[in-house]
């Protein structure tokens, strides 16, 4: 289950999002992510892909179900990475959007507070809209955020 902290996070201060894949040879490959959000009983974890970043997503998922995503917030670059078993794919709906423009706004205050002289609409531009979300079961989470713990695995807690 996702911890409340880090699902506040994900819900009112993350902004950018890297997803990544393997093929069946282990080829990796990496899409990007603009938007997300968290299922009822806080285990599965939806991120949006747009059209341009979905070459060999639902191959690879189909092909082996492996699925981790990387979700920061700029400017502090506070971020977790969540692995999973891929569960399935659909088009975007309605709520999708929404998350979207959420996820937008918080993209754009985050970049605005260190170039305020950037357009809101040219930062805004860099959440493309997405066409597919995918559906993952969290099976760990990994603090990322740059320091002393990054890397630590949160959930299940890391045995010392």
């Amino acid at each position: 289950m996702i911890p409340g902290k880090i699902l506040r996070f994900l819900d009112e201060h993350a902004n950018i999002a890297t997803s990544a894949t393997r093929d069946q040879d282990l080829r990796p490959y990496v899409h990007r992510v603009t938007g997300w959000r968290v299922g009822a009983d806080r285990n599965i974890l939806t991120c949006m892909f747009p059209a341009l970043f979905l070459d060999h997503l639902v191959e690879s998922l189909q092909d082996n179900g492996h699925l981790s995503a990387t979700i920061d917030e700029f400017p502090s670059h506070e971020s977790y990475q969540f692995k999973g078993r891929y569960l399935r794919h659909r088009e975007i709906d309605t709520e999708d959007l929404a998350v979207q423009a959420r996820i937008r706004g918080r993209w754009v205050k985050g970049v605005r507070s260190i170039f305020p002289e950037i357009p809101e609409d040219v930062l805004g531009a860099y959440i493309i809209a997405a066409a597919l979300a995918v559906d993952f079961q969290v099976q760990e989470i990994y603090l990322q955020t740059p320091g002393p713990g990054a890397g630590t695995r949160i959930v299940p807690p890391q045995e010392v």
